[in-house]
C-alpha cells in the first residue's frame, strides 16, 4: 500500500506543475499552513503588482457567503489576464454547508471562468462522506491537495533540504532531529528558527550537532539542549544551576518550561519503545525502525537510555504530565518551581 503523501511531497507536485495545479478552483485543507501558505503566494503571484487592487479578492468565509464568492469569482479582470478569489477559512462560509449553497458552488465549478482562479483554504476539509465532496472529486475543474503536519522523520528530511536547498548550510541528521525535538515540526516555525540560527552560521557551513549548540548559543537558545541533557544524564547540581540562569534571563519562563516538558516528553516516550524492545531482545535496526528516527541519532538515544530501567519510565512519564498541567494553569507553583520538581524526579532513580 502506498504511503500517504506528506504536505512537503504535495506542495513539491504543486510547484513542479505551476499555475497548472491551481487553475480553475483549488481547496487546500490541513493543518500545516506553511505550505498552503506557498500556494497562496503562487496564486497571488499570478496577478501583476500594479493590478492586483482590482484583481485580488481575499475572503474569509465568516464574513461571506457561498453566492458572492460566486460572484466574485464570475468577475472578468480589469487590465490583467487573471483574477483571484481567496477564501481563507472557506468551510465557514455562509451556505457552505447547506443545499442551496452547495448547488451554487457546484454550478460554478461545472464551468469556473476560465480567467479566475478561485482558491479556498481551510484547516478543515470536505467531509467526503457528502454527495458535494464527491462531485468536486470528480470535477475535471477541480484540485484538492490535503496538508497534513509532517511526522518528525519526514520534517527532518525537509528541514535538511531547507537548510542546504535555501540557506546554503547542511545540516546534518543528528542535529536536524534534535532542532525538531526542540522546536516540533510546525515547518513555519522551523523556518524561523532555523533563519536564527543561519544567521550566525558561514555560508556552505556543515552543521552538526557541536555546532548546531555553539550556533544556538549565539542567539540565547542553548540553554534548553543544556538542560534537557543534564536532566537525561541526571546531573542534579547542573540542571538547576541552568534553571537557575534561565530564571534570571526570562522571569516568567513559561514557553520555555512548556518546551522543556515537550521535549522530555518525546524523548523519554522514544527511551520507553527502546527499553521495551530491548526486553523483547528486538535487534537495534528493528527498533530504530518502529520509532522511525535516523541511524545517526538512535545511536544517541541508545547512549542516554542506558542510564534508565524500563521499570522507572511510567514514573517519570506522571513526573512530567503533573509539570505539564501545572504549567498549564491546573496547579499553582512558579514556572522554575515546576521544573526543579521534575528535575528531583527524574534524578532519583529505581534500584
Amino acid at each position: 500500500m502506498a504511503s500517504k503523501p506528506n504536505a512537503y511531497d504535495v506542495w513539491s507536485q504543486i510547484e513542479q506543475q505551476g499555475l497548472q495545479a491551481i487553475q480553475g478552483v483549488t481547496i487546500c485543507s490541513g493543518e500545516e499552513s506553511y505550505f498552503i501558505k506557498k500556494v497562496e503566494s503562487l496564486a497571488l503571484a499570478s496577478v501583476e503588482e500594479g493590478a492586483k487592487d482590482f484583481n485580488v479578492d481575499k475572503v474569509y468565509g465568516s464574513e461571506a457567503s457561498v453566492e458572492q464568492i460566486v460572484g466574485l469569482a464570475k468577475q472578468f479582470p480589469m487590465m490583467s489576464e487573471r483574477r483571484v478569489v481567496l477564501v481563507r477559512e472557506a468551510m465557514s462560509l455562509k451556505g457552505m454547508s447547506s443545499a442551496e449553497g452547495q448547488k451554487a458552488l457546484l454550478n460554478y465549478i461545472q464551468q469556473p471562468l476560465a480567467s479566475t482562479l478561485l482558491l479556498f483554504v481551510d484547516t478543515k476539509g470536505l467531509d467526503k462522506r457528502t454527495n458535494f465532496a464527491k462531485e468536486c472529486a470528480k470535477a475535471p475543474n477541480v484540485h484538492l491537495y490535503t496538508f497534513d503536519s509532517l511526522q518528525p522523520a519526514q520534517a527532518s528530511h525537509w528541514l535538511q533540504k531547507l537548510a542546504r536547498d535555501t540557506y546554503n548550510v547542511t545540516l546534518e541528521p543528528v542535529a536536524s532531529q534534535e532542532f525538531i525535538e526542540w522546536v516540533g515540526v510546525d515547518c513555519t516555525m522551523l523556518d524561523s528558527e532555523l533563519q536564527k540560527i543561519v544567521t550566525h552560521a558561514n555560508q556552505g557551513q556543515s552543521i552538526d550537532r557541536t555546532a548546531l549548540r555553539s550556533l544556538l548559543s549565539k542567539t540565547r537558545e542553548l540553554s534548553s539542549f543544556e538542560l534537557k541533557d543534564a536532566i537525561i544524564a541526571r546531573d542534579l547540581t547542573k540542571s538547576h544551576q541552568i534553571i537557575r540562569r534561565m530564571k534570571q534571563t526570562d522571569e516568567t519562563l513559561i514557553g520555555e518550561s512548556l518546551r522543556m516538558i515537550g521535549m522530555l516528553s518525546n524523548t523519554f516516550t522514544l527511551f520507553w519503545v527502546i527499553l521495551r524492545g530491548k526486553q523483547k531482545g528486538l535487534s537495534s535496526q528493528e527498533i530504530q525502525a518502529q520509532i522511525n528516527v535516523n541511524p545517526y541519532y538512535y545511536k544517541v538515544l541508545e547512549r542516554q537510555v542506558n542510564g534508565y530501567h524500563l521499570a522507572e519510565i511510567p514514573g517519570i512519564m506522571e513526573a512530567l504530565l503533573d509539570a505539564d498541567r501545572a504549567l498549564k494553569g491546573f496547579d499553582a507553583g512558579a514556572p522554575h518551581d515546576v521544573l526543579q520538581d521534575v528535575v528531583t524526579r527524574i534524578h532519583q532513580p529505581v534500584a
